[in-house]
């Protein structure tokens, strides 16, 4: 069985531990760039010795991102995908999934694509950080533009491959899903194809975070993961949808049995509010009664005293999940690097 557990404490020390390396790594200083552009222009020469037949550098780093394996030999079949960050419960501050991705897949034999040989090889080439991609444009007589498209296009080509190589259930570092990221736009749709993962093949160590404009039981059902992995964030969110566009959306997804009673009721709540506002008071469509009063006077108890006012017992408080320390991230867009935004 796929271990989707929470990260273990000595999991969340060890992402942190990976985050904070991978940041030093980063080539910022003149010296530093000059030692990644100079591994490229290395890797591009050994790979074609005859200078003759080497394409353009730039076909040389597609030709990574296309052809080295995606595979970690001695590694489990399951695949560890990942998107954004948070600070998870237990975690003394917040850290990258790809971390995270990266320490469970040390001590649990998860597959990460940047632990493969096509992702440890473009992540040596930190395509995304601006001092490369300006150092290399120079040295290549390139537009900076240029550069700065390769980086989203050669990791979105080495995802894709990573996806498509699954071999059965698959684990999902990550709190919502943003549609623009690698994972909601090119690995997930992917996944839901695969005939060896599907929507009940991917599972999420992270909680979903709660959705304070949300119903606690729309939340809930969101959380199942067959249903939480056909969804995006710009699906639900507060500033850009309304109750109806979302019912759109929750009504199109490939529910699971176990949940199309509760979708239904779902749909049908959504379509009856105007704003999320109203989602918040009574079920939409669904009158409350009015409360039964005692004609005064009367008593069916022999020697009752009959009561001048009413007193009514509070309504018992609806209970709100708790977020687990999960920060909801904002809307993802192209990530800023390979191991924080994708």
């Amino acid at each position: 069985m796929t271990d989707a557990t929470h990260p273990t404490p000595a999991e969340l020390a060890r992402a942190i531990a990976l985050e904070t390396a991978y940041e030093a790594s980063k080539p910022r200083t003149p010296d530093r760039v000059e030692e990644v552009t100079s591994r490229i222009w290395g890797d591009w020469a050994a790979a074609y010795p005859e200078a003759g037949t080497r394409p353009p550098l730039l076909d040389f780093i597609r030709e990574v991102a296309g052809t080295r394996s995606v595979t970690i030999e001695g590694r489990g079949d399951t695949r560890a995908f990942w998107s954004y960050r948070s600070q998870p419960e237990g975690a003394p501050q917040d850290v990258g999934h790809r971390f995270l991705a990266q320490a469970c897949g040390e001590s649990r034999g998860y597959q990460v694509l940047e632990d493969t040989e096509a992702g440890r090889t473009l992540d040596s080439y930190h395509l995304w950080q601006p001092e490369v991609q300006k150092a290399l444009a120079q040295d290549l007589g390139l537009p900076e533009q240029e550069l700065q498209s390769l980086a989203p296009e050669v990791w979105k080509a080495a995802s894709f491959r990573y996806a498509q190589a699954a071999q059965g259930p698959v684990v999902a570092f990550a709190a919502d899903i943003g549609a623009r990221s690698v994972l909601g736009e090119i690995e997930m749709p992917q996944l839901l194809d695969h005939p060896n993962v599907g929507k009940e093949g991917v599972r999420f160590p992270l909680p979903l975070p709660r959705h304070e404009h949300l119903p606690a039981e729309l939340d809930e059902l969101m959380s199942d993961e067959a249903v939480r992995c056909q969804l995006r964030m710009e699906d639900y969110d507060a500033k850009s949808t309304t109750p109806a566009t979302f019912a759109a959306k929750l009504a199109a997804i490939d529910a699971p049995e176990r949940q199309r009673t509760a979708l239904a009721a779902a749909v049908t709540s959504l379509r009856a509010a105007e704003s999320y506002t109203d989602l918040a008071g009574p079920a939409a469509g669904h009158q409350q009664p009015e409360p039964k009063k005692p004609v005064l006077g009367q008593s069916f108890i022999h020697g009752a005293a009959i009561p001048t006012t009413l007193t009514v017992p509070p309504r018992p408080a609806i209970a709100v999940a708790s977020t687990h320390g999960v920060i909801n991230p904002g809307i993802e867009a192209a990530p800023e690097s390979a191991g924080i935004g994708r």
